[in-house]
């Protein structure tokens, strides 16, 4: 899917460098040029919310590429025009100037979308140094909006649907923070603090659209590190059960934040915790075990929402979401996210062939015994290709039944076993990074 291209768009973002320029050298508190007509009185509010719904511009505006450089390990090195840019940013009065963080924040949205894109055939407008640039904007997007300076009184709706775009962009970032937990200053690849991820997740974990947003950019990163691993010739049980370790922890991490929101929020317990809390974990599942394929086809309804690199340019629509994915809503009352994730990781090791193809003395092994149930799929060649992301709620739990009873087969029965193990040691691993000394600020 290609960005539709807008005529004026090279002497937009052109404009935008030069308003950047400008900002560095008269300081604080003056005017932005403005990229809709070139006016030195417009507000920088105003700048702000012309370049919101373009990445490039938006890019640009935030780290420059003529300002700065990549170092030697791939790291945005800004020059002086892009540090004053975010020192005027990070120093200015927001709250007389209260639309504007909805429309920074919508900038950082918007240019966050190009991390980890590089220049191909089929993502063109690219340049070489798109994803140094924009990880670096992540970077002060993250730390600034999750850190001292803010607490979730001050973000508006509009305001935690931007940041969740962000951080789900930058979901190598959240994924180490939940595995790794108190990791301290330089938590991160990009050199977050765990607790400034943290303390921003828990910021907008009451709103379901973010959540969801998030959400899916997670289940992406989930998706494909599995996929890498799993393609290596070499790859074993043990990368499928570390792939879904690192999935469950994911989950855990963000059902621990959201869960904190609500209960300082005095909404423990209640609906609209329980329905945000699912379907972010139910999205989260889905789009790790299948893709973007579902939201990235033009008939879906949340399509151009992405980028053709399958990045996240502006915030989900939680119920467009849910219903392009087909996600269940049937799960048992006794069921939870993790027992789907389960199943999955179980479907998973008979599509990648895990299983033994001996008898082990008699005793009945995982593929034979799967063969009767309704959730296990075969393709023309007698192969198993069982579609994880179909699984309902009874389905799920049969999976377990299944694994706890049918399978004798003591090879099969110890890869069950380590999967299942992997998945609750990374819900335990998650739930530990929220609840640390490096956890959220909970304001």
């Amino acid at each position: 899917m290609r960005r539709r291209a807008r005529p004026t768009a090279k002497g937009l973002i052109v404009a935008v460098a030069c308003a950047a320029l400008v900002v560095g050298l008269v300081g604080l508190g003056f005017g932005l040029i403005s990229r809709m007509n070139g006016s030195a009185s417009d507000s920088v509010d105003d700048a702000l919310a012309a370049i919101g719904d373009d990445p490039q511009a938006a890019l640009e505006y935030l780290a420059p590429e003529e300002d700065g450089n990549v170092d030697e390990n791939g790291t945005w090195v800004p020059g002086q025009t892009t540090v004053d840019q975010w020192t005027m940013l990070t120093s200015r009065n927001w709250h007389k100037h209260a639309p504007g963080l909805d429309a920074l924040t919508a900038v950082t949205g918007a240019a966050s979308s190009f991390r980890n894109r590089a220049p191909s055939e089929t993502d063109p407008d690219v340049s070489a140094t798109a994803d140094a640039r924009a990880t670096y904007a992540c970077g002060r997007a993250m730390s600034y909006f999750g850190g001292e300076g803010f607490t979730k009184k001050d973000f508006t709706d509009t305001m935690k649907r931007n940041l969740a775009v962000v951080v789900a962009n930058s979901s190598e970032d959240v994924s180490t923070a939940a595995i790794n937990g108190a990791l301290g200053t330089g938590a991160t690849s990009s050199g977050l603090a765990a607790t400034d991820i943290s303390s921003l997740i828990y910021r907008f974990g009451d709103n379901q659209d973010a959540m969801t947003t998030l959400a899916t950019g997670l289940g992406q990163y989930h998706h494909n590190k599995l996929k890498e691993a799993m393609n290596d010739p070499d790859a074993n049980e043990n990368d499928l059960g570390d792939g879904y370790r690192q999935a469950a922890a994911s989950s855990s991490y963000l059902q621990t934040l959201s869960e904190f929101r609500f209960a300082d929020d005095k909404k423990k317990d209640s609906e609209e915790q329980t329905t945000t809390v699912d379907t972010s974990l139910s999205v989260l599942n889905a789009v790790s075990a299948a893709g973007l394929t579902a939201l990235t086809d033009e008939a879906a309804a949340p399509a151009l929402a992405f980028t053709t690199g399958s990045t996240i340019a502006k915030p989900l629509i939680s119920s467009q979401v849910t219903d392009a994915l087909g996600t269940p809503t049937d799960r048992p009352a006794d069921s939870d996210p993790y027992t789907d994730l389960k199943a999955q990781s179980y479907a998973a090791g008979l599509n990648y062939g895990l299983f033994s193809t001996d008898s082990d003395k008699g005793r009945q092994r995982a593929i034979d015994t799967a063969r009767s149930h309704s959730w296990y799929h075969e393709d023309e060649n007698g192969n198993p290709a069982i579609d994880t992301t179909t699984l309902t709620g009874d389905q799920a739990s049969d999976a377990m039944t299944w694994r706890k009873n049918q399978v004798t087969n003591s090879d099969d029965k110890g890869v069950l076993n380590d999967l299942e193990e992997s998945i609750t040691t990374g819900k335990t691993d998650g739930e530990k990074s929220a609840k640390s000394n490096n956890g959220p600020r909970r304001t």
